[in-house]
C-alpha cells in the first residue's frame, strides 16, 4: 500500500512522536509525507519518508517535522486534493489533528467515494485543548498540562513574594472554548499554600459582579488574589475571533489583561494579566513521558488500521486501568468526532480550585512522569 501521513492545525510537543509511531507501524509500506498542512494537501506537497528520515530527538522537541497550518477548505480544495491523491496513487491517508482535522478527513473520505477513488482514512488525535470526542484525554494535552503544573505554582510563589505591590495576578492559559488547561493550571498537590484562589472556564458563564466580589473577598482573606483563566473565558471582554471558520484567524490572547484592568478600575488595586501563550504547546523539555508514549502508540495504531484497510475512523484513547494507569486505543468513527467539541464535564465546571480533587486525581498519571 501507499500511505500518506500529514498534520493539520497547530503542533504539540509530542506530535512528532505520533509521526514516528506511524512510520514504525507502516513498515513494509510505501509512505509519503504531506508537508505543510492543508495547503500541502491541496497543492500535493508529498515527499517519500521513512522512519530513518525523522530523528528520534524530534520527539523531544516542539514544532512539527511535517509542518502544520490551517485553512478553510472549500469544495474546490477537496476536489483538488482527491485528484492529487489519485495522481500519486495514494491508498490510505492518516491526518494528525483535532476536531477540525477529523472533519476535513471525513469530508475527504466522502469526496473520494463520490469520485470513485478507493481511499482508506484514519485520524490520529492531537490537540492541547483536550476537546476531542472519543478520547479520555488527547495526545498533546498531557504535555501542555505538565508544563502548566510545573510553572504555574512557581508563578504563584512569585506572586506571594510580590503581593505588596501586585495584589492581584491573573494567569491565562490556552483553551478557546474549553477549560481543560485552565483546570490543569490549578494543580497544587505539592504546594497547597500556593494554589490558585479562582479559576475561570469558558464552560462557566462569566459573572462580572461575582468575579469582583470573589477578588475582594480573597484580598481580604489572603492579602492577594491569584487567578487562572482560560483564554476563552469572559470572552465578552474581548474582540477575539473565537468563532472563526476552522480557526484560521489567530487568537492573540489577552483576556487576563482585560480582567486585570477591570479589577484595577473597579477595586482600585494593582493587577497584572499574564499570558502564557504558545510555550504551553511547544515546551518539549517539559513534555510528559506518558503523553509521548501515547502519541507514538496512536500513530502506530493508525498505520495498522490503514494496513488492514479500515476507513472513516479515528484512533481513540481510553483508560483501561488506574492503579497502575494504562490506556487502550479502540477506534471511533470520524462521524462521531468531526467538528464536535468535548467540554469539561459538569462535575468539574467550578470556579473554586478547592473543588477539583477528583480532577487532579484524573490528571495525575498524565503529568507526574
Amino acid at each position: 500500500m501507499r500511505l500518506l501521513i500529514g498534520q493539520t492545525g497547530a503542533p504539540t510537543s509530542v506530535v512528532n512522536a505520533s509521526l514516528r509511531g506511524f512510520l514504525a507501524g507502516a513498515e513494509g509500506h510505501d509512505v509519503l509525507a504531506l508537508r505543510g498542512g492543508p495547503d500541502g494537501l491541496v497543492d500535493g506537497r508529498f515527499t517519500p519518508v521513512t522512519l530513518a528520515d525523522v530523528p528520534p530527538e524530534w520527539t523531544r522537541r516542539g514544532g512539527s517535522w511535517l509542518g502544520a497550518g490551517r485553512r478553510a477548505v472549500t469544495d474546490d480544495d477537496l476536489d483538488a486534493a482527491v485528484a492529487t491523491l489519485a495522481e500519486h496513487r495514494v491508498d490510505g491517508v492518516a491526518l494528525i489533528g483535532g476536531n477540525g482535522t477529523m472533519a476535513l478527513l471525513g469530508a475527504l473520505t466522502d469526496r473520494a467515494e463520490r469520485a470513485g477513488l478507493p481511499l482508506y482514512t484514519v485520524g490520529i488525535p492531537k490537540t492541547v485543548d483536550n476537546d476531542l470526542v472519543g478520547v479520555d484525554h488527547c495526545p498533546g494535552f498531557g504535555s501542555a498540562a505538565r508544563y502548566l503544573t510545573t510553572v504555574v505554582p512557581d508563578l504563584a510563589r512569585d506572586h506571594a513574594a510580590m503581593r505588596s505591590i501586585e495584589p492581584v495576578r491573573i494567569v491565562e492559559t490556552l483553551g478557546r472554548s474549553v477549560g481543560w488547561l485552565a483546570l490543569a493550571a490549578t494543580w497544587h498537590r505539592e504546594d497547597p499554600a500556593h494554589a490558585p484562589h479562582l479559576v475561570l472556564l469558558p464552560e462557566v458563564p462569566f459573572d462580572r459582579a461575582e468575579f469582583l466580589r470573589r477578588i475582594a473577598d480573597t484580598l481580604d482573606a489572603h492579602g492577594r488574589a491569584f487567578v487562572v483563566t482560560s483564554e476563552g473565558a469572559a470572552r465578552e471582554l474581548t474582540d477575539e475571533p473565537f468563532d472563526a471558520v476552522n480557526h484560521t484567524r489567530i487568537l492573540m490572547g489577552g483576556v487576563s489583561r482585560r480582567l486585570a484592568a477591570l479589577v484595577t478600575a473597579e477595586l482600585g488595586v494593582v493587577a497584572r494579566g499574564e499570558v502564557l501563550g504558545m510555550v504551553q504547546r511547544s515546551a518539549g523539555a517539559l513534555a510528559s513521558e506518558v503523553d509521548r508514549r501515547e502519541a507514538a502508540e496512536a500513530g502506530r495504531r493508525a498505520a495498522r488500521l490503514l494496513a488492514e484497510q479500515a476507513t472513516g475512523l479515528m484512533v481513540g484513547l481510553h483508560r483501561t486501568g488506574t492503579d497502575p494507569y494504562a490506556a487502550g486505543y479502540d477506534p471511533v468513527p470520524l462521524a462521531d468526532v468531526a467538528g464536535r467539541t468535548r467540554p469539561v464535564p459538569p462535575e468539574w465546571c467550578t470556579t473554586d480550585p478547592a473543588d477539583l480533587d477528583d480532577f487532579h486525581r484524573w490528571l495525575a498519571p498524565l503529568v507526574t512522569e
